[in-house]
């Protein structure tokens, strides 16, 4: 054999070996790349006491989330016995409070929603939040802190809020317990 021969072949493999590393090299930092924008996770939340804001802020921490309070108009109250005075008006008249936070909900696949429960219910700007925001093709795992009502209270509104938008709604926790919260979010996949 030639040794321009022997050269051309030894070139070749070379060339084959340098196309099929960058190649591949390229396509696992793109699949890399995409993954991790398209699982990013916000964690959306009011609270009044601080007690839905201090399970956000755990939330947030163990997923690597981001963090965004809503901003209400009108504002509830600061007074509990105000406060409940308005809850449950708005839920007699079927009143939905103006959400002012613009959230660019197409940089999230997944979005932790809490609030408290007010009377064996969603507050009534979750009914707002789920009109004025597009969740479709989203995964929205509500958590709700409450003294003594579950979850499981707050589903059925949920659902209907949820009614043909398309959405993959989780049935949620209730987020009082550090502890629950956290098998919670490992049980789901929801750890970073």
């Amino acid at each position: 054999m030639s040794k321009k021969f022997i050269y051309s072949i030894v070139l070749s493999f070379m060339a084959l070996i340098s196309i099929f590393t960058f190649s591949s090299m390229n396509g696992s930092t793109v699949k890399a790349a995409s993954k991790t924008s398209s699982n990013k996770v916000l964690v959306v939340y009011y609270s009044n006491s601080g007690t839905t804001e201090a399970a956000a802020k755990r939330i947030q921490k163990q997923t690597g989330g981001d963090l965004v309070k809503l901003k209400l108009s009108p504002n509830y109250p600061s007074d509990y016995n105000k406060l409940t005075k308005v809850a449950k008006r708005q839920i007699d008249k079927n009143i939905h409070p103006k959400i002012l936070n613009k959230i660019m909900m197409n940089k999230y696949k997944t979005v932790l929603l809490g609030f408290p429960t007010w009377y064996q219910r969603p507050p009534m700007f979750i009914n707002t939040f789920f009109n004025k925001y597009n969740l479709k093709n989203k995964t929205v795992v509500p958590f709700t802190t409450s003294m003594s009502s579950p979850m499981k209270v707050n589903r059925p509104y949920l659902k209907k809020m949820a009614r043909g938008k398309k959405i993959n709604l989780q049935s949620g926790f209730r987020a009082n317990s550090a502890k629950k919260t956290t098998k919670y979010l490992k049980n789901n996949n929801l750890m970073k």
